[in-house]
């Protein structure tokens, strides 16, 4: 579970509002704070002065169609460029997942996933920054 005295931020970049919803709901349970942003808003991210995330959630579509543009430039923006980024993936497509990685994802978690296993996933990453 998350702590009050460190930031907890987690940034999803979900363009399907149930799969935002969704996951809003399970990461707020467990005390993230939770900011969702519209993918079609993806050139402002990295500009928002106010946004200062611990994690970045993306969508398999948002984060693979581009060609990983969005991951790129996150990795391009120096206050942003250690910020862990998880990738949902829906089926297994290796290249898209390659892709995505190379651009600079840390990690990805398969559609249907566990909810045990993105709070493992999510603490992984927000562990290893320290």
């Amino acid at each position: 579970m998350a702590t009050a005295s460190t930031n907890n931020t987690i940034l999803i970049v979900e363009e399907d509002a149930r799969m935002a919803f969704l996951l809003d709901y399970l990461l707020s349970r467990e005390g993230y704070k939770v900011i969702t942003i519209n993918p079609s808003h993806h050139d402002h991210i990295t500009q928002n002065d106010c946004l200062s995330p611990r994690l970045i959630i993306m969508g398999n579509k948002i984060s693979c169609d581009n060609d990983s543009g969005m991951i790129s430039n996150i990795r391009n923006q120096k206050s942003w460029e250690n910020v862990p980024i998880l990738i949902l993936i829906n089926n297994y497509e290796k290249q898209k997942m390659q892709r995505a990685l190379e651009a600079g994802a840390n990690d990805f978690l398969l559609q249907p996933f566990d909810q045990r296993e993105l709070m493992a996933q999510i603490e992984r990453h927000m562990v290893s920054l320290h």
